[in-house]
């Protein structure tokens, strides 16, 4: 079942803290979008029960840029809570769904924000469809976009 990108956020969090990596709020964005085409493309289903946004700096989970936004280009210290409960987002993934967050941070994770963003920012990718067809800023990128991206990442590697 998808989660909510918060609680995904989290589980990349203690994926990198795992690894001795330290993420900030752009590069974990980033890792939150590859984990959820990777589950789109190899799973069939979606890890994220909110849609990316097409920003300027490629896709864009707002809620996850708002909870960490005071991180800036520092890496994230906190993890992100509920509003009322004060509580952890916690996911409740599946083996498969793990398996894939922990592959997406180990392959991923070193990587430099802007190197993350560079990646989403090619032509034909999803959020270079939806940035420059008209749809314009802020606006969703469909899980199908995403999909079909990530399978055509995954023809080329195999």
């Amino acid at each position: 079942m998808p989660q909510p990108a918060l609680a995904i956020a989290n589980r990349i969090l203690d994926s990198a803290q795992e690894r001795g990596i330290s993420l900030t709020n752009m590069q974990l964005i980033k890792l939150i979008y590859i984990s959820h085409g990777w589950s789109l493309a190899l799973l069939g289903k979606p890890l994220v029960d909110e849609q990316p946004q097409a920003w300027q700096h490629g896709p864009v989970y707002r809620t996850v840029y708002h909870a960490f936004r005071e991180s800036g280009s520092r890496p994230v210290g906190e993890k992100a809570l509920h509003p009322f409960s004060g509580t952890e987002w916690v996911a409740d993934l599946e083996e498969d769904e793990q398996a894939i967050v922990d592959q997406v941070v180990e392959a991923y994770g070193r990587h430099h924000a802007f190197s993350l963003s560079a990646r989403t920012h090619q032509v034909g990718t999803p959020w270079h469809q939806v940035w420059n067809d008209g749809r314009g800023k802020y606006r969703p990128i469909p899980n199908d976009l995403i999909k079909s991206h990530f399978d055509d990442l995954n023809a080329r590697n195999s």
